[in-house]
């Protein structure tokens, strides 16, 4: 516990032997942790809805403010709208019955995840200091997603262990996105945040071998689009290097 607090201390007011990011262009790596609010759009529209997005960046920024790194994050939402998947699951009144006779509670929730390399740019012709400003970025990776069934109380043996996998349409491809925002560094390392638009396009396909909606596979690709607003916060913690040590 003593070294947890001294670790927290030592990132927090350690800038003091730091040069100031105001100074000039810096070397530095920038981990945030993020939220996204997602929307849908194209093939992945006619399936789900609003979604939201958990993640991380790991980026380094080198002096002439050009960014490499990773990106990736787990995706969640509710928002089924193609319920057709279950046709011959509900029965004609539109609900699911239990083992038991009586109607069961069932959920169908996305799950999903993607991953990235990135390579961008900070304009800190537009920044509050040299190593902050808009910040651009490009990066291709992987998307997947699919429907994860949840029916905790009830008993529905149509839905149950491998038989979801007739039902969930686990979908994956390749996927480029684009991030345009603004990147905010000050001195005191607490304060280091981004936030902005991000729009990502995925070329996927269902890797099940069976669906029952289709009874057999689905070969045809799907164009998977999503995007909405990004915010992050970057962890206090900072890479130093020769030469950015001062004494007064």
């Amino acid at each position: 516990m003593k070294t947890f607090f001294l670790f927290l201390f030592l990132s927090v007011f350690g800038t003091c032997a730091q040069k100031s990011l105001k100074d000039s262009t810096v070397r530095n790596i920038l981990v945030g942790i993020n939220y996204k609010a997602s929307f849908t759009g194209a093939d992945l529209a006619d399936r789900w809805g609003f979604n939201n997005q958990l993640g991380g960046d790991f980026d380094v920024k080198f002096k002439n403010n050009l960014t490499i790194g990773l990106s990736g994050g787990f995706i969640f939402g509710s928002k089924l709208r193609d319920t057709t998947i279950f046709a011959n699951v509900f029965n004609s009144f539109g609900n699911i019955t239990s083992s038991a006779g009586q109607e069961a509670d069932v959920l169908f929730l996305m799950r999903g995840a993607s991953a990235y390399a990135t390579v961008g740019y900070v304009f800190n012709k537009y920044g509050n200091n040299p190593n902050s400003g808009l910040w651009v970025n490009f990066g291709v990776g992987y998307l997947m997603h699919k429907i994860r069934i949840e029916s905790l109380n009830d008993q529905v043996p149509q839905l149950e262990g491998p038989y979801r996998k007739g039902y969930d349409k686990l979908t994956m491809g390749v996927s480029s996105k684009q991030f345009i925002g603004y990147l905010y560094q000050s001195d005191f390392r607490l304060i280091k945040f981004y936030g902005g638009f991000e729009f990502s396009q995925g070329l996927t396909k269902n890797v099940r071998t069976y669906n029952f909606d289709t009874g057999g596979t689905e070969t045809d690709l799907k164009l998977d689009l999503l995007y909405g607003f990004k915010v992050g916060w970057i962890l206090p913690i900072s890479h130093r290097t020769r030469g950015e040590y001062y004494r007064d």
